[in-house]
This record gives C-alpha cells, structure tokens and sequence, in this order.
C-alpha cells in the first residue's frame, strides 16, 4: 500500500478539452497549498498522461487505465485507488459518484467532487439524450448531495440550478481563470485562415447550438465579406443535423470546418476573428468567449445565464432560439468596425477585471478547512 495520503484528486481526464482545462487550472495551486500546509496530496493518472507535478506528489496509475467518464470501469478505477491509497480526501472533478466510497473501508474519507453544469438533466431538445442517460445523472447527482462534504461549481448559475436539486448540498465557488498564455500576443503568423472570418470554438455536441449559427451565417452571407470558420469539432460538424449538412454544402466556399489545433495555432486563429459567436443553449461557464476577450476579438454570445454571468459586459447578447437576432448582430459588428473595436475593448476589460478578481485557490483552502476539521 501507498504511504497515506491526504488527499486523492483524480486527473486521468487532464488532457481532455473542458474537465481537462479544469485540472490544469486548479492542480498547480493545490499542489502549492498543499505543501504549504504540509498536507500529502496522491495524484490519480492514466499510465501513459502523467502530468509534470512537485515531487511531494504521489502518482497512482489507473487500474484499468483509460476507463472513461459514466462507466463501469471508471468505478473500478476509483475502487482500486482507494484500496492502494485509503486518502483521507478524495476528489472527482466531474458529477459521477464513486460507489466505492460507501464501503466501510472507506466510510470516513472526506468525499469532494465538481459539477460543472446541469447540463445531462435537460431535456432532449437541449442535450440530444435519452431518457436513460438524464436518470443516470440524476442519480449520480442525488448520490453527490448525500455523500459529498462539498461540491465545487465553476459557475454561481450552476450552483443555484444545483441547489434546486439537492439543496441539502454545500456548494463553493471556484471560478475558472483563462490561461495566462491568452492574456500575452497570438503569433498571427501561425493562424492558417486566410481572409475576414467568423469564429466559432467547440465540439458539435447538440447544446452547442451550431444549427442557430449556420441559421443567422446563411441570412446574412451575401451581405458581409467574412466566412464561417468552426474549429475543434472538425468534419462532426456535418452530422450534427442535416440541416447543417445542407448548409454547409451551400455555403461551402465560405465555411471551413477545423479539427483539434495545437495550443498556439489555436490561439492564432481566435486573435485572428472579427468575432468570436457563442450560440449555446447550456454551458456550465462557457471558455471560448474569455478566451476571445483576452485576445481582442469581439464576442456575441447566447443570452442564457451561465454564459452572462461569465461574459458580463464584455459581450453583446441573442437569444439562443432566434437566429435572426444573432444575424442582425452578424451584419452590425461585421460591417462597422468602429463598433466592432469598441466591443472587443469591452471584452479585453471585462475578462482582465474578472482575472483580478478570482480566487485560484477556493477549492483547495475549502478542502485544507475539511481535513483540519476533521482532525479535531
């Protein structure tokens, strides 16, 4: 058995777009706060995507390795862990709950876990899931409100959507920073787009909403010189819906779909926007438009609360059902400049204001708080 540990975090998912940013973003502070208070912090990785960490962190490989989110072997890992490690603490940065901490062996470890969003509870129009998958999340989420000492969420929208559901639950706070790398100039020279385009950064997941934007793209095509850039969700991006199929087809000289980028072209193709639209129907937080910001590109988002609560006035808002909406704001910011300069002023200052302002270490000073409790 491993020496004990204090606490067991687990980051097989970290190089994963969304929870993957989140363990990025919050290990190197809870790795510091950690040793600050002289506490044993135990890492839970896959064998082949072990991160560079301090070496008073201890790396317990996954058994099995690679098992993915919501199966049984992901329980399985968590089981193995706990056996090999018996933390005081554990924590999972995403909803599903570990069963293994209901065994006697482990009835007294401190149980932390992230939800960054509600998103699985929706309906179908929302996620495109089944029956089975959204009760599978309630469970899980149910399971979380009992056992769970804390839950962290990424956003205030989603703790106040949480507490509708398990309002026994404690919730803390722990806002996601953009990466200081995006606060720094893009090497424009890296940015493979050539010409004026409209950005948008993301998977083809059906709460994305890229059927709304292809909508307002195709209302407003003869009216601006700009084309359609979609990065990250590559060519899935035609079997999102047909519809989007077919307008792709008909505007195949002006959209191009783009695959998952290395870091910095990536960051090269936002700088390069005019703008940045985000047409979500639910997000937990929603990145790609502070990222945008950081990079002096204007963004239009999708009035939902998530995203106005993490773009505040940095941002000209739509209604996500509305495709006309966002094309009347297609044709201002892409006809006048002027505007569009001011906007992305706006954003540059509202996502340096939100950067000051956030604590980096919220989640892991509320565990620290816990496992000294809990010592007394």
């Amino acid at each position: 058995m491993t020496s004990r540990i204090d606490l067991l975090f687990d980051a097989r998912h970290i190089q994963q777009s969304g929870v993957g940013t989140y363990i990025q973003t919050e290990l190197p502070h809870l790795e510091r706060v950690f040793a600050e208070r002289q506490l044993a912090l135990g890492l839970l990785v896959n064998p082949d995507k072990v991160p560079t960490v301090r070496d008073s962190t201890t790396v317990i490989s996954s058994q099995p390795p690679e098992a993915p989110m919501y199966g049984a072997n992901e329980q399985r890992a968590w089981a193995h862990a706990l056996r090999t490690v018996r933390p005081r603490a554990m924590w999972v940065p995403h909803y599903p709950f570990p069963f293994a901490t209901l065994a006697p062996a482990n009835r007294h470890t401190e149980l932390f876990v992230t939800i960054h969003d509600t998103l699985h509870l929706r309906p179908k129009s929302v996620t495109g899931q089944n029956v089975a998958f959204r009760a599978y999340a309630r469970a899980m989420i149910d399971m979380d409100g009992r056992r769970c000492k804390t839950i962290f969420t990424p956003s205030q929208t989603t703790a106040n959507s949480l507490a509708k559901v398990i309002p026994q639950a404690r919730f803390v706070l722990t806002q996601i920073p953009v990466g200081d790398r995006w606060l720094t100039p893009a090497n424009l020279d890296l940015c493979p787009i050539k010409g004026r385009y409209i950005l948008f950064v993301g998977n083809a997941k059906w709460h994305k909403n890229l059927m709304l934007l292809f909508e307002a793209f195709d209302d407003v095509a003869q009216d601006i010189p700009h084309n359609l850039v979609i990065a990250g969700a590559g060519a899935a991006v035609r079997n999102f819906d047909e519809r989007v199929e077919r307008y792709a087809n008909k505007h195949a000289d002006r959209v191009e779909t783009i695959g998952r980028v290395d870091f910095e072209t990536l960051r090269a193709i936002v700088a390069g926007a005019d703008i940045l639209v985000m047409p979500s129907l639910h997000e937990g937080v929603g990145l790609p438009p502070l990222e945008a910001m950081a990079s002096h590109t204007a963004v239009l988002s999708s009035s939902i609360p998530a995203l106005k609560e993490t773009c505040g006035d940095g941002a000209e808002y739509f209604d996500p059902h509305d495709h006309r909406g966002l094309a009347d704001l297609l044709r201002r910011y892409c006809g006048d400049d002027q505007a569009r300069a001011e906007l992305a002023a706006r954003g540059w200052a509202h996502v340096t204001e939100r950067q000051s302002r956030i604590s980096r270490t919220a989640a892991a000073e509320a565990i620290c708080a816990a496992l000294n409790t809990a010592r007394r």
